[in-house]
């Protein structure tokens, strides 16, 4: 390739090893930073779903007016640590401009596009590593706990989702039972999704991808990034152990993206929104699909070696010891959804990147064009990894993108 350029991808995280496999297969030099191996932070802990149906921003008037009690309550799934308050205020004020109902409208556009153009950019990814064996086209389900919330999400959220092309179909407890005959009669009914994927081990498709970008040459650098520099036509970059100058420079960091940007005046309302699993023995009971408490905010996922309970959101400092009520929680929910009081394998707890209106950062600096960023996704950073990387290297390599780019422009904020 003629127009080859020498670039570094910061994160070796699933959004990371994602633009970097894109890159390469356009023919750039490309080498992933990162302080830890790969897939080892966020990547490994989420629920496992590729979430097609996720195209309804958080950003919601309703929701924001529930926000106190929900605070208020210790069995909700949203919590916010008291000393990181601060940090979280540029995040509220924009949080309140994007429930704007134009704004909320234009946020449900923008995921509808990336998760329209998702799949396609998944399925080059996952058969050119072989990842595709670790991926299950079941579907999944949302379920509701009672009457109420059951008709409140059918002509609310689901009708939503249905004007935004999600496949949905509605679904009685006994039809439900017929689907997944373990799981226990917690539920009033709620939606079967039947175009919706799940791995049973996100750790291994990042695995898989690493192993797959360094057999064709890419470097994986395991340094911390000190510093960065853009110049004119390069970017400089200090590590802990060394300095190099690159043509490029994509920051995929995940939540401490926000600290590599700082020192060069780029703030960016991005915060640590963390979320938790409990890894539990599943030898007496097997789904077949991830199943949503959708009034918990949690899934239960089949993953290799058991169950994967997996949610809350707990808005925290990403080195904050684990909050016991969090794990407790999980648990209990885990015992309603099973019917019995299951063994906890492994316990786990890691921080999504999260932005005010939902929608990932992806695309140049206005100011340092050479820099361009790729976080933020939030609860879809699975789903959306590999669009993302996909639009990275289009706008890199001066392709058209797939999807319009000023949509998650960072200058938005």
């Amino acid at each position: 390739m003629s127009n080859s350029l020498n670039i570094v991808v910061g994160g070796a995280g699933l959004i990371g090893l994602s633009v970097a496999l894109w890159l390469q297969r356009s023919g750039h030099k490309v080498s992933i930073i990162d302080p830890m191996p790969p897939g080892a932070g966020t990547s490994f802990g989420n629920a496992g779903v590729f979430a097609d149906f996720a195209r309804l921003p958080f950003s919601k008037f309703k929701t924001m007016c529930q926000i106190p009690g929900m605070l208020l309550d210790e069995a909700s799934p949203l919590s916010i640590q008291g000393r990181y308050i601060p940090t979280m205020v540029p995040y509220g004020l924009g949080y309140a401009k994007a429930c704007l109902p134009q704004n909320y409208l234009r946020g449900c556009y923008a995921l509808t596009e990336l998760l329209k153009a998702s799949p396609k950019a998944d399925d080059v990814l996952l058969r050119e590593t072989g990842a595709i064996n670790l991926v299950r086209h079941c579907g999944s389900l949302a379920l509701l706990g009672t009457k109420k919330s059951f008709e409140n999400a059918r002509l609310g959220p689901m009708q939503e989702r249905i004007e935004h092309d999600v496949d949905i179909q509605f679904l009685t407890p006994q039809q439900v039972k017929e689907l997944e005959p373990d799981l226990a009669d917690f539920h009033y009914g709620g939606v079967y999704y039947p175009n919706s994927r799940h791995t049973i081990n996100p750790g291994g498709i990042c695995q898989k991808y690493a192993e797959h970008f360094q057999a064709n040459g890419g470097v994986i650098i395991q340094q911390e990034i000190r510093h960065i520099s853009p110049g004119v036509e390069n970017v400089s970059i200090k590590t802990s152990e060394q300095d190099m100058v690159v043509d490029r420079l994509v920051v995929a960091a995940g939540v401490a993206s926000r600290y590599l940007l700082e020192p060069l005046g780029i703030k960016l309302p991005l915060v640590s929104e963390r979320g938790y699993h409990l890894e539990l023995n599943a030898k007496e009971q097997g789904f077949s699909r991830p199943i949503s408490w959708l009034d918990k905010s949690i899934f239960l996922t089949p993953m290799v070696n058991g169950i994967r309970i997996a949610g809350t959101a707990e808005f925290a400092y990403a080195d904050t010891p684990p909050d016991d009520k969090r794990i407790k929680n999980l648990l209990t929910f885990a015992k309603s959804m099973l019917g019995r009081e299951p063994e906890i394998q492994s316990k786990w707890v890691g921080s999504r990147p999260s932005t005010p209106d939902s929608l990932p950062v992806i695309g140049p600096l206005k100011q340092h064009p050479n820099i361009v960023l790729a976080f933020g996704h939030g609860h879809v950073g699975l789903t959306l990894s590999s669009i993302t990387g996909k639009l990275v290297s289009q706008y890199i390599s001066q392709q058209k993108t797939s999807v319009d780019l000023n949509l998650f422009s960072p200058a938005r904020f």
